[in-house]
Formats: C-alpha cells, sequence, structure tokens
C-alpha cells in the first residue's frame, strides 16, 4: 500500500524540510524535496500517549475486544498513533481478565492507534495519596505473587507505577527490570533521599509530575526537588488544571524537551468538555485539595497545540514532548521522519489543527 503526503514541511534530522513524502507498507520509501511555501501543512510524527484510561465514551479497563478496537479508532481520529493502555488498582484476576481482551483485540493488523502494551497505575501505591475508592484495590507487595504474575504477563506490561516508600518496592523495580518491564515513580509521599534512592535503583522516570506526590516546599527539600535534578524522564499533563499553565511552562524550561512526555491521563470522558466539572477541578486545585482533581479532558493533540501555538515552542521540541520520547520508551520504531523508517505521522495545518493521519500507511481520518 503506497500512500503519498505532498507538500509539507517536516523535520528531517533536525533540520526542517519541505516536499513530498511517499510512503509504503508503513515505512517511508521516498522523499522529493521542494522549494518551501508559506503556511504549508506540517508532516510530525504521529502522538504517543502512554497514560491514558480512555477516551471518548470507552474506557482502557475493559473487557470487550470489540469496545478497544473502537477506542484505537477513537485515539487515531485525535492524531494519537499509539498508546500504552493505563488501568488503575485492581486484583491480579481483573487485570489478566482485560489483557485477555488487549490480545484479542490487536492481534493481526487492526484499523487505528496501535497499542503498545500495559501501564499499570498499581496496585502498590501509597494509600495517603489516591483517591479514597481505590483504597479497596490497593496491596502490599508479595513479591513471590507478584513474579508469578508477571512472569505470565511480561509479554504485554510495559510499564509498572510503584511508590517507592513501600516495603519490598527495590526487590520489585529489581524484578521488573529483570523482565524488560519500566518502573516508575508514582502516588508516593517519598522523601528527597528515598526518591534518590528510588533514581538509583532504576526507576528512571516518574508519572504525572507534581501529581500524587509532595508539593514543592522552598523551605525543605523533597522528592519533586530529587527528581528535578535527576535526568529521569517525566510524564506530564498538559491541560492546565493538573498542572497550572505558569508552572507548565518553567518546568518545561527547568526540565528540556528531552525529559518530558505529554500525557493525557483521560479517561472514558476525555473530549467530552464538562464545563461544570473542570471548574469544579480547578477550584480543587485552587483550594490545595490535590486528589480531588478529575481526568483530564485534553489530549496529546491539545497539548501539541499547546506547545507550538502558546508557548512558541520549536517544532521540534514539541515534537519530542508529544511523540518521540514516549515513542522511544516504548520501542515504537516511530523516532523521526527519515528514509527506511517507519511513518506513523500526523498532518497539520500551520495553526497545528489536525488534517490527516496516517497509520502502517493508512489513512485514519
Amino acid at each position: 500500500m503506497k500512500t503519498i503526503v505532498r507538500e509539507v514541511r517536516f523535520l528531517q534530522r533536525g533540520t526542517l524540510c519541505f516536499g513530498d513524502l511517499y510512503i509504503e507498507d508503513g515505512y517511508l520509501e521516498r522523499i522529493d524535496y521542494k522549494t518551501p511555501k508559506p503556511l504549508s501543512d506540517i508532516a510530525v510524527n504521529g502522538f504517543v500517549d502512554l497514560h491514558t484510561h480512555g477516551l471518548c465514551g470507552i474506557a482502557t479497563a475493559n473487557q470487550d475486544s470489540d469496545a478497544l478496537r473502537a477506542l484505537a479508532k477513537e485515539y487515531a481520529q485525535r492524531g494519537t498513533v499509539g498508546f500504552a493502555a493505563t488501568l488503575g488498582p485492581m486484583s491480579f484476576s481483573e487485570y489478566e481478565a482485560i489483557f485477555a481482551a488487549y490480545r484479542k483485540a490487536f492481534q493481526g493488523d487492526p484499523v487505528g492507534a496501535r497499542c503498545y502494551g500495559i501501564h499499570l497505575e498499581g496496585p502498590y501505591l501509597n494509600p495517603r495519596q489516591v483517591g479514597e475508592a481505590q483504597h479497596s484495590a490497593l496491596m502490599e507487595i508479595e513479591l513471590s505473587s507478584f513474579e508469578e504474575f508477571i512472569r505470565r504477563n511480561y509479554d504485554i506490561i510495559r510499564i509498572v507505577d510503584i511508590a517507592p516508600e513501600l516495603a519490598h518496592a527495590q526487590e520489585t523495580v529489581a524484578m521488573l527490570a529483570r523482565y524488560g518491564i519500566r518502573a516508575s515513580i508514582a502516588h508516593t509521599q517519598a522523601t528527597y533521599e528515598q526518591g534518590k534512592q528510588a533514581l538509583a535503583w532504576g526507576m528512571h522516570q516518574v508519572t504525572h509530575l507534581c501529581m500524587g506526590m509532595q508539593e514543592l516546599n522552598h523551605h525543605q527539600e523533597g522528592l519533586m526537588d530529587a527528581l528535578i535534578e535527576s535526568n529521569c524522564l517525566c510524564e506530564l499533563n498538559m491541560d492546565g488544571v493538573h498542572v497550572q499553565r505558569p508552572m507548565l511552562k518553567w518546568l518545561i524550561s527547568l526540565l528540556g524537551a528531552e525529559r518530558i512526555m505529554a500525557i493525557s491521563d483521560g479517561n472514558a470522558c476525555g473530549r467530552f468538555y464538562d464545563p461544570q466539572a473542570y471548574a469544579q477541578d480547578k477550584e480543587n486545585v485552587a483550594g490545595g485539595s490535590d486528589k480531588q482533581c478529575g481526568c483530564s479532558y485534553c489530549d496529546l493533540l491539545d497539548a501539541f497545540q499547546f506547545l507550538y501555538c502558546d508557548c512558541h515552542l520549536p517544532l521540534a521540541d514539541c515534537v519530542k514532548m508529544t511523540s518521540v520520547n514516549a515513542g522511544r520508551l516504548l520501542n515504537t520504531l516511530n523516532y523521526e521522519i527519515d528514509l527506511g523508517k517507519k511513518a506513523d505521522v500526523a498532518i497539520l495545518d500551520h495553526n497545528a489543527q489536525l488534517k490527516g493521519v496516517i497509520i502502517n500507511g493508512r489513512h485514519s481520518l
């Protein structure tokens, strides 16, 4: 199957180029370079969301394979070409019932965004940093039973969130590494020293930076200080509520584009904007009730538009934060636009409005 994307700007090895892209069987086979035209469209690596609980009425915690395939199509409609389905705390048996649905849904070559596996946001989290509804599903770490669970499912699990202050957290991180699974710092009351220890164990990423952890305190060092001064990768929700926009801008400047992975962290309500709920979230956050903040209504297209249109950041930085960094972490092979490379791309106009999506050589819009 051959697809031609005509007269677009695109980044090739860090240089902004212009021309026609010829994609065959999902790979970029040829580039015809041309003289740039003003206000031309932009081709970028499609967005990769490694923390999402659902979209457009469909939850990732779903045992219906047809619904999961429909969810993949919904992501593609918004420029997301790949995702790690994120599941909150639940029992191992509940997880495995959902895993079976994912294995069935995404065997072969289904249409829509690619599912790159599962991101487990639990069950090893600090109960003081999760909502009350999740308390009953949290567990203490029991290494032998957890390794049995991992041994059965390491083919589909990509990331496991852990509060590093929990007993046996270090052994769990080491065990996950043996199976090629990344451990992420999340929903934690870890101190500065505990954060430094976790980084030394190999926890080189953090789930939704700022959320589910102690706030910055200029009088006393804390986990945020340990994370900022390290080189760990940081998920960052860019909806402007979970982290207010001025702080987003200085965090981006402080951390640099190479360390940030934009996430949606939405659930099945994602894209169903509810002004009343949104206003309540803003009020809760302003009042310091961090744990009461609901799902995000924004996705990675919104994040890209915020970075590119509001922050006026270089295109290369916007692509890193919405696609490349998460893509490298998940081994998507869709790191850059270049000859012989995987070409799952989003086509945007000069105002960053989505015009087209191509996944595995097929148009998804």
